[in-house]
């Protein structure tokens, strides 16, 4: 039986840590160091108390602080780590793969800023195997990585990590809002309930915050309004502004709080309405939009997330059933169209017939039931809504110049950087 080759570690080695969306880091393997080390910023605590997680950014090339990767994972420790320089500091631990040449194995990391050090990680004592040999007077003894990995990072799949999500409503209880709770924990995510009614928007040298009781609102990857007004689109606005992804953008929220704008955007795309004449408002009057008809006893209610009809209902005297199978192509498509031509990647769009039988869209909301579309079409929606969010939020980007609009991007990354240092 052939004796296996032992796996020799240099005293520096490229890996990557897949689960945490870093394929090239260079790093020195340090017996000396009991617990590895991986160099972050922006170290952001979030998640329960039974569940905490930790998000965090990273420069993975030294020099070039240009390039961000922001990553997240679940804490499982936090200890108290004396440094090279004999300096304590409570770091966080997070759990991860790591991958050098062949070999694959997970390693524990704890979290702290080594923006001053030529190495982003120390690969600790504790990550190296029994099987395994340190060559202290050799370099890279496994295969070398490169630092172009990261040249097209913003053109791959979205990186599988815990997101932040808010969910912007005004009735927390309600049970649309346990729903999706209970989907965004079962993805892995933290959903944080926010009341739209205790936020007031601020300006400060030029930058958009949000206050809740006079602090600062933190950064969320994504929110889901559950607000339809025009406070609510403003709120929205603003978290876009800060960075965040809505389902339901500001704009979207804002042209639907306006009777006349909605019934315009949808004309425009040549989606067809019960709508006769549109009604200018005279000072302090509200605008409307008059009915074709008198609304009938009989119309479908339609669940749109993200582009696709998730939910189809008839409701005919204040009872819903399913819809016939005659409607359902016509139905589903006319909605979508809808949801389409008004931007919004949440809707309800509501749809009966015109005089001479033909669909027409009644009246839209960006607010669907996800627990009715649950009962009455059997249809997992809140579980789509945490999906689709998951599609649209590529990655986690909080710089301070991100309402000017001025996010870097890493396309032009070069070669694979100066090694050295401690």
């Amino acid at each position: 039986m052939p004796v296996p080759q032992p796996f020799i570690l240099g005293w520096e080695e490229w890996l990557s840590l897949p689960d945490l969306g870093l394929p090239a880091i260079k790093a020195k393997v340090d017996t000396g160091a009991r617990t590895s080390a991986l160099h972050a910023f922006l170290i952001e605590p979030f998640g329960t108390v039974a569940a905490p997680k930790v998000r965090f950014g990273i420069h993975p090339i030294p020099g070039r602080h240009e390039i961000e990767i922001y990553c997240s994972a679940p804490v499982i420790d936090r200890r108290e780590v004396t440094s090279s320089n004999g300096e304590r500091e409570t770091r966080y631990v997070i759990a991860s793969r790591v991958s050098i040449g062949a070999r694959d194995w997970p390693i524990e990391l704890t979290l702290t800023n080594r923006e001053s050090m030529s190495y982003r990680m120390l690969l600790g004592r504790q990550a190296i195997r029994e099987d395994m040999f340190v060559d202290p007077a050799a370099s890279f003894r496994q295969p070398r990585l490169s630092y172009k990995l990261y040249r097209h990072l913003p053109k791959q799949d979205p990186v599988r990590r815990a997101l932040r999500i808010a969910v912007l409503t005004r009735k927390p209880d309600a049970a649309s809002n346990r729903l999706l709770a209970a989907a965004a924990e079962a993805r892995g995510h933290a959903l944080e309930l926010i009341d739209a009614g205790a936020l007031a928007l601020s300006v400060e040298d030029g930058r958009p915050v949000v206050l809740s009781a006079e602090a600062r609102l933190a950064h969320y990857d994504a929110v889901i309004p559950r607000v339809a007004d025009r406070m609510g689109a403003a709120i929205v606005r603003q978290l876009e502004l800060m960075g965040s992804t809505a389902i339901n953008s500001g704009d979207a929220l804002d042209r639907l709080a306006n009777p006349l704008a909605t019934v315009q955007a949808l004309v425009r795309a040549g989606v067809p309405t019960v709508v006769r004449e549109l009604k200018l408002a005279a000072p302090g009057e509200e605008a409307e939009a008059a009915p074709l008809t008198r609304l009938a006893t009989r119309r479908i209610e339609a669940t749109v997330i993200g582009g696709a009809t998730m939910a189809l209902a008839e409701r005919r005297h204040k009872v819903l059933r399913d819809v016939p199978e005659r409607r359902l192509g016509a139905a589903r498509r006319l909605a979508e169209r809808a949801a389409r031509a008004l931007r919004l990647g949440l809707a309800r769009i509501e749809i009966s017939a015109t005089s001479e039988g033909a669909l027409a869209v009644a009246a839209v909301s960006a607010l669907p039931s996800l627990s009715q579309a649950k009962r009455v079409s059997g249809v997992q929606a809140a579980e789509a809504v945490i999906a689709q969010i998951e599609r649209e939020v590529r990655s986690w980007v909080r710089r301070e110049d991100v309402a000017a609009g001025e996010v870097e991007s890493p396309d032009d990354v070069g070669g694979d950087g100066a090694g050295g240092g401690a």
